[in-house]
């Protein structure tokens, strides 16, 4: 397959059930694609926040990342993958990984690298456009049986089922209350460089609805990603959310979203919990485009079997 899921049609990521707190009551197949609900949450959601799926071997000298580790002096360190092979995304035939030499939130343990050190790995990494790769959680790293393969291209096949036939449907709940809020979002005027009454004006506007989108809950979930794709500039490039994570060093998370889609991404991560592509602070081209595609197939098994 040509780049698929983040980078060709930029993502067949999903993982729809992991995150959402709040059950959906489902709707009929008419209001979504509903390509079966998957096998296994756990890789779904792995697949979601993931761009190249691979195999491949691990070439990595035995105690040299527990070394790293111990030594705490933070930094990344590279992992060597040989005779790679993708099962989805565009990938060369061998790559470096960067892995953050500390114990991490959701971060490839050093015990778990060494064990699989020589050995044929099935790996879930993020990297776009020549970006360097990352792991994408703690479980991108895994042995390369031919059940967790088979399992893989299942999964692969499905979201991709969804991306081809994914259509936005004007009567979801709350399609008409997003569409009104983001042509509010739209219509608000660009302030002068030196206009700060102007700016402040634009800022509390913004502010505003943002916070009657978010208001709207899970329940706005599929309208929003329904309209998601949205690339007209925000007027004043900027939006914050309270922060609801219990580890949280920070109370408010501040970003600077460019576009339209990048501020409602930031919306259905505050609402939803996931956040498959970070583009709160702009990106790429193909980062909103995998930000898009990945919010879609979550919506869509959302709909689907309400979970």
């Amino acid at each position: 397959m040509k780049r698929i899921f983040r980078p060709l049609l930029a993502t067949t990521f999903a993982g729809c059930f992991a995150a959402a707190a709040v059950t959906l009551q489902a709707v009929s197949a008419s209001a979504a694609v509903c390509a079966g609900k998957p096998a296994d949450p756990a890789l779904a959601l792995l697949f979601m926040e993931s761009n190249v799926v691979a195999t491949g071997t691990l070439r990595v000298a035995k105690g040299e990342v527990t070394k790293a580790f111990d030594e705490g002096q933070g930094g990344y360190i590279d992992l060597r993958i040989d005779g790679v092979v993708s099962i989805a995304g565009k990938i060369p035939p061998r790559i470096l990984v960067k892995v953050y030499a500390e114990r991490v939130p959701y971060g490839v343990p050093p015990e778990q690298v060494e064990r699989l050190a020589g050995k044929p790995v099935l790996v879930f990494l993020r990297g776009l456009d020549g970006d360097p790769y990352f792991f994408a959680n703690e479980e991108a790293l895994q042995p390369a049986t031919q059940e967790a393969i088979e399992a893989a291209k299942v999964e692969r096949d499905r979201q991709w089922r969804i991306l081809k036939a994914w259509r936005a449907d004007p009567s979801l709940p709350h399609y008409d209350e997003v569409r009104s809020l983001v042509s509010d979002l739209a219509a608000i005027p660009k302030p002068a460089r030196d206009d700060d009454n102007a700016r402040d004006a634009v800022r509390d506007r913004q502010r505003e609805i943002f916070a009657e989108l978010e208001g709207l809950g899970m329940a706005a979930v599929p309208a929003i990603v329904a309209q998601l794709d949205d690339r007209r500039p925000l007027s004043f490039p900027e939006i914050s959310l309270v922060n609801h994570a219990p580890d949280a060093f920070e109370g408010i998370r501040h970003y600077g979203p460019d576009q339209i889609v990048d501020a409602l991404a930031a919306i259905l991560n505050q609402i939803a919990g996931p956040s498959f592509e970070s583009i709160y602070n702009g990106g790429s081209e193909a980062d909103r485009r995998s930000a898009v595609y990945a919010w879609r197939i979550y919506a869509d098994d959302l709909l689907c079997y309400g979970e």
